[in-house]
This record gives structure tokens, C-alpha cells and sequence, in this order.
């Protein structure tokens, strides 16, 4: 068990709160007797507990030889306050990290002597771990894309130059073969400087133009584009959005991702298969589903597909679903994938106003 932050101090009268089912942790009192009580439905979550009782001695909650029991007992027993603890926790079957905060006090009802425990749930350790280092990892892209697309960028722009003076020559002269050459380096130029302007959007939060976005609009852009993707492999496309469903974002950075999510649906099916965009509203945010028919993600990939440069394409750079992902970031909103061994649904929630997109960037930024 992993324990960080503690110290003893005397005991603190601590006043008790008639709202405890309003704090996002779960609180409980261990009395002297080791009698617990269950102060909040969280509490009850974290241990366990499904009994409709919310008082029970430590025993019937806690097998005795656990950590978690006996790291109890020594808190009630030498009036521990942990600040800020870091606890392995295991009950009910399920392995958690919790923050735990301890005040030695009397309960507020009964007047009698213990501890009050807050345990705040962290989750699984391991996938916090995963996310800090996916970021850690973007931002060394970033910052390395930032760094050298000055450099990258003046030599191409001068080859650039230089390959188009060539080419008008060479059509003066009706060199058609030259001119095949020519123009193939300038497209490789071309794809160079994409994959370095998606490089630069994954290295910081761009500015962004906020309007009152229509999402049928944006696809309204996209769908002659998507249509012929689509006839071309041989694909269905089904649309299935309000013509009155509205946001508040980027309208172009809109189009950027729906633009990548529609093309990761179509290049993921063989012909005959169907792309459905469904969007709809929920609870003040937008919610659009990319869903394709495919043979679906393995669930082993599901940390490593938004990973920079991850891509099972032959040809894929592996940053469109990162750029995605950073996107929906910028605009406090958040991207999930499932997929059952047949067919992916990528899901954008999204706020609806832009107020509710900050508040939650901040909060973000500030975790």
C-alpha cells in the first residue's frame, strides 16, 4: 500500500456537514470501537458496501487481514490525520487509488470520539500514467515541430519557387516527361508542408475564430467530398443530423475534424460497407457519431490509436486522430471509440456554448 503525506497532530473539532451526498468523495467516521459509518452514497461505492445499512463495525465492511482494515485501526488508534495521502484502495472487488484526507473530531450526531476519513477516487493509476505520458510525448512533438518548421519551410518554399520557373520552361519547350517529374516532386513538397502544419497544431492551442457553428452546415461542406470518398471505395454514407443542432467553436477546426473522423470511417471498410453521422443533443453539450461497419478495433489498441505517429495505414502519418483529439481538447470537449469486434463509433461531446468549453479547459489545466 502506497501511503504519502502523513502526520499526527491533536484532535480537531470538525463541524458536520447536512450535505455530505454533495461532496464528490466518499465520507466516512470510524469511531474508537471501530464502529463505521457510511456517510454518503461515494462512501458506500468505495467500500463496497451494498448493504442498506450505513453503520457496521469495520469487520463486516473490511476483511481483517486487509491493508485497507489495518490501516484504518492504526488511524482511529494513534489519531492519524493523513493530508493528501495517496492509497492504493481494494474493495468490492475493485483495485482504485485514492486521495485520502483524515481529521481526528467528534461525530457531529452522536458526539462520539474518532475519525473522520474523505477518500477521493483517482482511478486506475496505470491509465493516468498512460494519458500524462501521451501528453508529455505530444508536447516534445510539438515543441520539436515548432522549433524546425522555419527551417523545413524556407528551403521548401525556395525549391518551390525554383521547380515552378522550371516548369514553365519546360512547357514552352513541350517536355512532357520532364513536366511529369516536376510536378511530382512539387506534390511531395506539398505533403511535406502538411504533415509540418499538422505538426505545428499539435504544438499548442491555436487561436480560434468562435461563432455559432451549424453542424449540418459544416457536414454540408464536407459531403460532396465525403460522397465521392465514398462511391469511390464502394461505401454507403448515412446522415442523420438535425438541420437545427448548434454550437459554439471554430467552424473551420469543425471541418478539420469531421473531415479526419469521415475519412478514418471510410478508409477502415472494404466496399459495401456504410458510414452513419448521427448528432444530436444531450444535456446543454453535441454529440456526433462517426460509426463505420469495418472489422472494428482490437481492444489491446484502444490506448495506442490517438497516440502522435501511431497508424496501422500503409500510408497514414499517424497524427490525424492525435489532431483530433487535440481539436476537441481546445474546445473543452472530450473523444471516446468503442467498437465490439465489429464496426468503430468514434463519439465528440462537445459544450454548446463557449462559456461551458472554457470552464472546462480551465479545469482541465488546472488538474
Amino acid at each position: 500500500m502506497l501511503v504519502r503525506g502523513a502526520r499526527k497532530s491533536s484532535a480537531v473539532g470538525e463541524s458536520h456537514s447536512g450535505h455530505v451526498n454533495l461532496i464528490h468523495a466518499g465520507v466516512v467516521f470510524l469511531s474508537k470501537d471501530l464502529r463505521l459509518r457510511l456517510e454518503n452514497r461515494l462512501a458506500k461505492d468505495l467500500f463496497g458496501w451494498t448493504d442498506e445499512r450505513c453503520i457496521a463495525p469495520l469487520d463486516e465492511v473490511l476483511p481483517i487481514d486487509s491493508e485497507e482494515y489495518q490501516l484504518l485501526c492504526r488511524i482511529v488508534a494513534e489519531d492519524c490525520e493523513y493530508r493528501d495521502a495517496v492509497v492504493k484502495w481494494e474493495a468490492g472487488g475493485t483495485v482504485r487509488h485514492v486521495l485520502m484526507d483524515s481529521f481526528v473530531a467528534r461525530h457531529a450526531e452522536t458526539d462520539e470520539a474518532g475519525v473522520y476519513v474523505v477518500l477521493r477516487d483517482m482511478g486506475n493509476f496505470a491509465l493516468l500514467n498512460q494519458h500524462t505520458e501521451r501528453i508529455e510525448r505530444i508536447a516534445t512533438i510539438g515543441r520539436l515541430a515548432a522549433g524546425v518548421a522555419h527551417e523545413i519551410r524556407n528551403p521548401l518554399t525556395t525549391i518551390k519557387g525554383f521547380l515552378q520557373l522550371l516548369e514553365q520552361r519546360l512547357e514552352r519547350v513541350n517536355m512532357h516527361d520532364e513536366l511529369t517529374y516536376i510536378r511530382v516532386m512539387m506534390q511531395e513538397i506539398e505533403r511535406v508542408n502538411a504533415l509540418v502544419t499538422e505538426l505545428l497544431l499539435l504544438s499548442k492551442p491555436q487561436e480560434m475564430t468562435w461563432t455559432t457553428v451549424s453542424v449540418s452546415e459544416v457536414l454540408g461542406h464536407l459531403r460532396p467530398w465525403l460522397d465521392a470518398e465514398a462511391e469511390q471505395r464502394g461505401v454507403e454514407t448515412v446522415y442523420d443530423v438535425p438541420a437545427t443542432l448548434e454550437l459554439q467553436a471554430d467552424p473551420g477546426m469543425m471541418e478539420q475534424l469531421f473531415a479526419h473522423l469521415a475519412r478514418n470511417a471510410i478508409e477502415a471498410m472494404d466496399k459495401g460497407g456504410r458510414l452513419t453521422i448521427r448528432a444530436r443533443a444531450d444535456e446543454g453539450r453535441v454529440e456526433i457519431e462517426f460509426s463505420d461497419t469495418g472489422p472494428g478495433i482490437p481492444y489491446y489498441l484502444f490506448d495506442r490509436i490517438f497516440d502522435v505517429f501511431y497508424t496501422t495505414k500503409e500510408k497514414g502519418t499517424g497524427l490525424g486522430l492525435a489532431i483530433c483529439q487535440r481539436i476537441v481538447a481546445d474546445h473543452g470537449g472530450y473523444i471516446r471509440v468503442s467498437s465490439k469486434g465489429f464496426g468503430t463509433t468514434f463519439t465528440v461531446s462537445l459544450p454548446k456554448t463557449r462559456s461551458a468549453s472554457i470552464r472546462v479547459i480551465r479545469q482541465r489545466q488546472s488538474s
